[in-house]
C-alpha cells in the first residue's frame, strides 16, 4: 500500500453537536491510517453525545489540521511506526502527536496508533513473537486493579487483536492490561492518554474488512492466529461486552459536558 502525494483538505468539522468543552463545541479528530480501520464504536459513542467529528486519512493524502482540536483518536493499520521512508507521512504524524501531548489534549490510540502513541512518550515499539489475530483474552494488571479507570471492567475480557508489533511500557505511564502473547496490552498516562493494542471499537464490519485487506497474515497462521469462521463467530459472542467496557473507558477519556 502505498501512500498518495497529492494533496489534500482536511475534512470539516460536523456542524451539529450540543457538547460544550472549554468553552465551545468539543472537536474530536478521528487520524485513519488506511480507509479500512475506521473508528466504528469510538464514533458512534461520541456522536450520540453531539462532539463534532472530522476525519482524516493519511494513506490517502489527506492532511492533517493545523488547528489541534480536543481530543485525537489514533486508529490502527498494517504498517510499522518504522516505515517512515515508505510513508513519510508518519513524521508529520509523530509531530503532530507530540504537540497534541504538549497541549494537553486527550488521546486515544488503537493498536498502530496505540504504538504511535507509546513510541512517541518514550516507550519502543519491536515485533512480537509472532502475529495475534484473533480474539484472545486480555486481563487487567495488578498495578491497574482499583485504579478508577478500572472500575467496572472485569478482571479478564475477550477482546479483538490484529497485531504483529508490541510496545514497551512508555515511562511514567501506567500499565493498565497484558496477556500471554502481549505484556502491554493497554497503558494509561497523565489521565488523559490512553492505548490499546487491541480493537474495543471492532464490529464484524471490522473484522471482515481486515480478512479482505490483510488475508495473506490470517492465512499464515500460527499458535495466536484463528480462522476466519472463528473470528467471524467472535464478533457475535463479544461484541456487547466488548461495546460495554470500550464506552465506560471513553466516558474517562472523554467526560461527557466537560
Amino acid at each position: 500500500m502505498t501512500a498518495s502525494t497529492m494533496e489534500a483538505p482536511v475534512r470539516s468539522w460536523y456542524t451539529q453537536s450540543n457538547v460544550y468543552h472549554k468553552g465551545g463545541l468539543m472537536q474530536v479528530l478521528f487520524v485513519q491510517h488506511v480507509p479500512f480501520e475506521r473508528p466504528f464504536l469510538i464514533e458512534e459513542y461520541l456522536r450520540e453525545r453531539g462532539a463534532r467529528c472530522a476525519s482524516v486519512c493519511l494513506s490517502s493524502g489527506e492532511r492533517l489540521p493545523d488547528e489541534i482540536p480536543d481530543v485525537v483518536v489514533l486508529m490502527g493499520g498494517p504498517m510499522s511506526v518504522h516505515d517512515e521512508e515508505r510513508y513519510p507521512w508518519l513524521r508529520e504524524e509523530k509531530a503532530f502527536i507530540r504537540r497534541s501531548i504538549e497541549e494537553g489534549i486527550r488521546l486515544l490510540g488503537v493498536c498502530l496508533g496505540a504504538q504511535l502513541l507509546a513510541e512517541v512518550l518514550g516507550g519502543e515499539v519491536r515485533k512480537a513473537r509472532g502475529r495475534e489475530i484473533g480474539w484472545f483474552p486480555v486481563y487487567v494488571t495488578p498495578e491497574a486493579s482499583g485504579h478508577p479507570w478500572m472500575e467496572g471492567v472485569p478482571p479478564s475480557l475477550m477482546a479483538f487483536h490484529w497485531h504483529g508489533e508490541e510496545v514497551t511500557l512508555p515511562p511514567g505511564a501506567l500499565h493498565l492490561f497484558y496477556n500471554h502473547h502481549t505484556e502491554v496490552q493497554g497503558f494509561l498516562y497523565e489521565d488523559r492518554i490512553l492505548g490499546l493494542q487491541f480493537h474495543l471499537e471492532g464490529t464484524p464490519e471490522t473484522g471482515e474488512a481486515l480478512l479482505t485487506a490483510c488475508a495473506d497474515e490470517c492465512a499464515d497462521g500460527g499458535p495466536s492466529v484463528q480462522d476466519p469462521q472463528t473470528i467471524r463467530e467472535g464478533f457475535s459472542r463479544y461484541l456487547t461486552q466488548t461495546r460495554r467496557i470500550l464506552f465506560h473507558l471513553l466516558a474517562r477519556l472523554v467526560p461527557y459536558g466537560q
